[in-house]
């Protein structure tokens, strides 16, 4: 389906994305984005989770291309205010650090390319996660990924992915495999987890392939489980990951389905889509709303 949104257009920007990058740049963006002829009106997010309350205003207002400026956390975040609002097309200018969600969407990472498909690009629909109550457009990172995570939005210093190796470093030697019980219907699991990956695309944290099988819209989801390591498999197994070969290591589990179960007696440091998050005990659904929201992606 062919598209040209020249009205009914709203960037929503996040000025935090990119470690505070995308704030200080914001003027040079806005002038290369006008250079190809993407002119909208804007509004800057304020804090976590103020771009779904902006997402869904916009749609309520009646906008019919509500565009995320930023990285994954504010695509999804804007996701979230769009089905919450009974939805709207979603546009991307990849602006994070890792823009694994554009990747998976099949935006172009470069700004401009990424503008011009917003002006002349074409629709597709894809899957989305549903997570308890929340909806996650790329991947959900449980156990080691997930504190990894969360270490490292507490890390004032530095931000982006040098606060991401930081907190890895310390997180690596720390972390302790929580016990949990896992189902999709045919496979169970019960016993100690280190890692686990719950995605609609194939990357997270800028490059990790931590489910190269995943199609975002099959109408099913992609998980790798990884059972208890010690310290020294914890640093094998994400060098694994970024190979793209996690999967197969041993007590490792690649799993494909449209419902999962995930039990817990403890709180799991989790992300969705990079915001840091975490599963509460007794735990949570995982299901695949498939074919769920539109975005504007290059014309073929």
């Amino acid at each position: 389906m062919w598209c040209a949104y020249n009205h009914g257009m709203l960037l929503v920007v996040n000025p935090a994305a990119a470690g505070g990058r995308v704030g200080r740049q914001w003027p040079a963006i806005r002038a290369r984005l006008r250079s190809v002829g993407l002119d909208a009106p804007e509004v800057l997010t304020e804090a976590p989770g103020h771009a779904t309350v902006l997402a869904a205003g916009a749609v309520g207002r009646g906008e019919r291309l509500v565009v995320a400026a930023g990285g994954d956390g504010t695509i999804c975040e804007v996701v979230q205010g769009l089905q919450d609002a009974g939805g709207a097309t979603l546009g991307v200018l990849p602006l994070g650090t890792g823009n694994d969600a554009a990747r998976t969407l099949g935006v172009p990472l470069r700004l401009e390319a990424a503008a011009r498909a917003l002006l002349e690009g074409a629709t597709r629909r894809v899957d989305l996660i549903r997570a308890g109550d929340r909806v996650v457009l790329n991947a959900i990172g449980i156990g080691l990924l997930g504190a990894i995570n969360v270490n490292a939005a507490r890390i004032k210093v530095v931000r982006g992915i040098s606060a991401y190796l930081a907190a890895a470093a310390g997180t690596l030697f720390s972390y302790r495999c929580p016990e949990i019980t896992l189902t999709d219907g045919r496979f169970d699991f019960h016993g100690r987890m280190t890692i686990l990956a719950i995605h609609n695309g194939v990357t997270t944290g800028g490059g990790f392939r931590l489910t190269p099988a995943a199609v975002p819209d099959d109408g099913l989801l992609d998980a790798c489980l990884v059972a208890e390591t010690g310290v020294p498999g914890r640093l094998a197994r994400l060098v694994a990951g970024v190979r793209g070969t996690l999967g197969k290591r041993s007590g490792s589990y690649e799993l494909r389905f449209s419902t999962l179960e995930l039990g817990t007696a403890t709180r799991l440091p989790c992300h969705f889509d990079g915001n840091p998050s975490h599963v509460e005990p007794p735990g949570m659904r995982f299901t695949v709303l498939a074919m769920a929201q539109e975005v504007v992606v290059p014309a073929p």
